[in-house]
């Protein structure tokens, strides 16, 4: 016998909570998405955008001397993802590196989620530093345009549908704060800081 609609729905919402509560608990950013009941809804037709969930995943952004519009004319077969010793000491997996053309303004990426055997370690002259460097190396064919991460970055159209505060992915930030040393918040309750700032573009959604 079929469940009916309704009954599917409130499994599958039940199955998404516990997965961003689960989540939650491991230490990790993820948000609910709107629980949207639509009375008049055809399955046919109309598609309802609410995520199930939304995560904050990790950026890296180089920039680089090079000049480049894309992943074709990328000028080197090879690209350096990142210094071996810092990867070593990195809890946290970037979801992307991000290469910005100081020359061009254009950019590409690439994702660790592709690495194989064709990645490689190498030691390579660092001229800014002054001495040997040991680095990660990914081929050039794995490099991605920029409209293809742009498309699976969350659009502030739809922050309305995110459970929660959204203002710091729409402005804000990017200042520099000087501590004495780096202590990490392992703690599973360390908080964030999206309550302290109500400025225009800091709502509360849901």
């Amino acid at each position: 016998m079929h469940r009916s609609f309704q009954s599917a729905l409130k499994h599958g919402q039940a199955a998404e909570r516990k997965w961003v509560e689960s989540r939650r608990k491991d230490g990790r950013a993820v948000a609910h998405g709107k629980k949207l009941v639509i009375k008049n809804h055809c399955k046919v037709k109309d598609h309802v955008e609410s995520p199930d969930a939304v995560a904050l995943l990790s950026v890296e952004i180089k920039e680089r001397s090079l000049s480049f519009t894309g992943p074709e004319d990328y000028p080197y077969d090879t690209v350096f993802v990142d210094d071996c010793r810092g990867l070593g000491r990195e809890n946290l997996a970037h979801f992307a590196y991000v290469y910005v053309s100081k020359p061009t303004g254009k950019w590409v990426w690439l994702t660790p989620l592709d690495r194989d055997e064709t990645w490689t370690e190498e030691v390579t002259f660092d001229r800014g530093r002054g001495h040997e460097v040991p680095v990660l190396v990914a081929p050039k064919s794995h490099l991605r345009s920029a409209e293809s991460l742009i498309n699976l970055i969350y659009p502030h159209g739809l922050l309305d549908l995110v459970d929660g505060e959204t203002g710091v992915f729409v402005s804000g930030g990017g200042a520099v704060e000087e501590r004495e040393r780096y202590v990490a918040q392992t703690h599973p309750d360390a908080g964030g800081r999206t309550a302290k700032a109500k400025g225009a573009n800091s709502k509360r959604v849901g």
